[in-house]
């Protein structure tokens, strides 16, 4: 279930340059909004997740932020526009309509460091038309996919979808999350096809900037042609394609 959120920014309270790394701090907002209507919901969301294996899956993404003007200063986005908006997406059952609606409706919320930082007040939710996966949809990126392998000493190596390993890595990642949401294992494979339309933009993410916990994501946004069963490609709709999803990492839409 996908929502469209329309924001606008109160610049007035402390401006309107917003640091370039902005994806966690909203995800934090996101956690933090569904725990002041249910503690216990966000905590099991948090903590736990759905799991197959020692994986752990949030099923909920979300898009960059889109505003028609702004201006990059260094590690800043200077929003010059009087609307942003962002798509959020959810896949449990527990996220309907109203639910979300009622979360996140007239909600104030601050993005930012110690640096800059900006206020917004949510304007309007929007329910979006779910798409028709028709026999091999056309998608493009609305937030850098990640797919990762773990290299000798670790850490994760970050795919390019240009990478011979990188479909298989998508199918496996998919199953996973298959596994862990249906609690069986799916099974067909055969006819799962990964096409890259065009080409490939590097994208590098700071994840808690500054902080003794920092650290980089690297994802890619492009277009491409996914031929799979509807269950797989609800699951990249709604939960994110690839990982860290609940990071916004990962989400698509048709073209």
């Amino acid at each position: 279930m996908r929502f469209k959120l329309c924001l606008k920014p109160e610049k007035i309270a402390f401006g309107n340059r917003l640091p370039i790394n902005y994806p966690y701090l909203l995800s934090s907002w996101i956690y933090t909004t569904i725990g002041r209507a249910n503690e216990t919901y966000a905590g099991w969301l948090h903590d736990n997740g759905f799991k197959d294996g020692n994986k752990i899956f949030k099923f909920f993404t979300f898009s960059n932020l889109y505003t028609p003007k702004l201006k990059l200063e260094g590690d800043r986005l200077c929003l010059l526009s009087d609307t942003v908006s962002f798509y959020l997406s959810f896949l449990p059952e527990r996220s309907t309509e109203e639910f979300i609606k009622g979360l996140f409706k007239s909600q104030r919320f601050t993005l930012g460091d110690r640096h800059s930082k900006v206020q917004f007040e949510v304007q309007q939710i929007e329910l979006m038309p779910p798409p028709d996966f028709s026999e091999m949809p056309v998608f493009k990126t609305i937030s850098p996919v990640v797919v990762s392998t773990r290299g000798e000493n670790g850490k994760p190596y970050y795919l390019s979808p240009k990478n011979p390993e990188y479909s298989a890595c998508l199918l496996k990642n998919l199953k996973e999350k298959y596994q862990a949401y249906y609690n069986y294992e799916f099974l067909d494979s055969e006819n799962f096809v990964f096409e890259l339309l065009t080409e490939p933009n590097s994208r590098l993410i700071t994840i808690k900037a500054g902080e003794p916990q920092e650290s980089k994501i690297r994802g890619y946004k492009y277009s491409f042609r996914l031929q799979a069963d509807k269950e797989l490609m609800n699951l990249a709709y709604a939960s994110g394609f690839g990982e860290k999803g609940s990071m916004g990492f990962g989400m698509i839409e048709v073209e």
